[in-house]
């Protein structure tokens, strides 16, 4: 018993002790994640997506928020700001500052819902003609002549360049994947699924824009709450350099939005003159649509060139339709080496060869979504890693003035 208490009053007999015990339970804890990883990050993943799914509302009034603000604040500073005359009375001049602030919002999504019905209706006339309102049936008469014209044209056309032979059997392995797709896919429970989850879709997207609209218009007020929560949890150095980091993440979207936007206008504008050269039935809209597409990288173009080859097939033949697409294909050959680099990747100080790269990395691993976030994304990384450098280069500087050691110049 002596003998016990003489080992326990050794510290480095304790210490050892402690440290073995802390290694085997840290051994143990690796290796119990390591054997259940796959279920582990499946919980993970799952509890991300009921959280996701459960505040997705709250996302998409943010997401909605952030984008259209800089429009807002366009038309309340250079719009309303002129006809809107604000009083001298500073109770008053605060609540009618509030007012035109939300007329502001209100007249923003204005612009915006009448601007994606135009390109829609514009979409519709392109491929339809004139469409009557006056009645459902007329419009769905109108809906099915159009396809009838268009599944004539496509037949004849496969008819005269298609071989029979090839066409039989390429026809029937058709036939039978649509018989397959449409059974699994055109069932009662299908249908239900689909009903239920656009309603919920779309019910999700409308409680997004009312939680945008409050955003927009409290600004100020949920901007200073989030500071006062930054303030209350981080230290004060913490918190600059937190700050200071959001403002730099912001700018760097906020330049690669107006340098997409600006790059896409760019598209439409080289689409529309190309396509109106060569003579194609509503040729600026389709360059409109092909510039819109164009934000979303490798995925876009090829979704801008469907219009622009259905309408030159069903008004000039097939030839008409791929000079169209080859129009296209040049436009965005020069936009993806000169225009996009230059643009966008200016816009987020991210050289040309850079932003390649981020497009093919993050479009490997992200696949469409990684493409259409890639430049931002990039630029975020950038962000950090110019940090981490400076702060060395700082470290580096002062250990050389202290003397402590003959370090090399830094070299600019």
């Amino acid at each position: 018993m002596d003998k016990l208490k003489t080992i326990l009053k050794d510290n480095t007999f304790i210490r050892h002790t402690v440290f073995i015990v802390f290694n085997a339970i840290l051994l143990y804890i690796l290796y119990f994640l390591i054997k259940n990883l796959g279920s582990i990050t499946g919980g993970l993943h799952h509890g991300f997506l009921v959280l996701t799914d459960a505040f997705k509302p709250l996302l998409i009034g943010l997401v909605l928020a952030y984008l259209l603000n800089p429009l807002v604040a366009f038309i309340d500073g250079k719009f309303l700001k002129l006809l809107v005359r604000l009083p001298d009375d500073p109770i008053k001049l605060e609540k009618k500052r509030n007012t035109r602030y939300l007329i502001s919002v209100l007249l923003t999504y204005v612009f915006v819902i009448a601007a994606v019905l135009a390109i829609l209706y514009g979409f519709a006339v392109m491929l339809i003609g004139r469409i009557s309102f006056t009645s459902v049936p007329s419009m769905l008469q109108d809906l099915m002549g159009t396809a009838i014209k268009y599944e004539a044209t496509i037949r004849s056309w496969i008819q005269q360049n298609i071989p029979q032979d090839i066409l039989s059997d390429k026809l029937t392995e058709f036939t039978n994947y649509l018989m397959t797709w449409l059974s699994e896919n055109m069932s009662a429970t299908s249908a239900i699924t689909f009903v239920t989850n656009l309603s919920g879709n779309i019910v999700d997207f409308v409680i997004g824009i009312i939680i945008s609209i409050y955003l927009m218009k409290d600004k100020k007020f949920f901007l200073g709450l989030w500071r006062k929560f930054l303030h209350l949890v981080l230290p004060q150095r913490a918190h600059a350099v937190f700050t200071e980091t959001l403002h730099e993440i912001n700018v760097v979207l906020s330049r690669f939005i107006r340098g997409a936007l600006l790059d896409s206008l760019f598209v439409a504008i080289l689409s529309s003159i190309g396509l109106s050269i060569m003579g194609l039935e509503a040729a600026v809209f389709i360059g409109v649509f092909a510039g819109l597409a164009n934000v979303i990288p490798y995925f876009g173009p090829v979704l801008g060139m469907i219009p622009a080859f259905l309408m030159g097939l069903c008004t000039g033949g097939f030839w008409h339709g791929v000079l169209a697409v080859v129009i296209l294909l040049v436009v965005q050959q020069i936009d993806s080496n000169f225009i996009y680099p230059k643009v966008v990747g200016s816009s987020t100080g991210l050289k040309p060869l850079v932003v390649l790269l981020a497009v093919s990395v993050f479009g490997y691993f992200g696949g469409i979504v990684g493409m259409l976030l890639a430049v931002p994304l990039a630029g975020i990384i950038q962000i950090f890693v110019l940090k981490w450098v400076h702060r060395r280069e700082a470290k580096l500087i002062q250990k050389r003035n202290s003397g402590k050691g003959k370090i090399p110049p830094i070299m600019d």
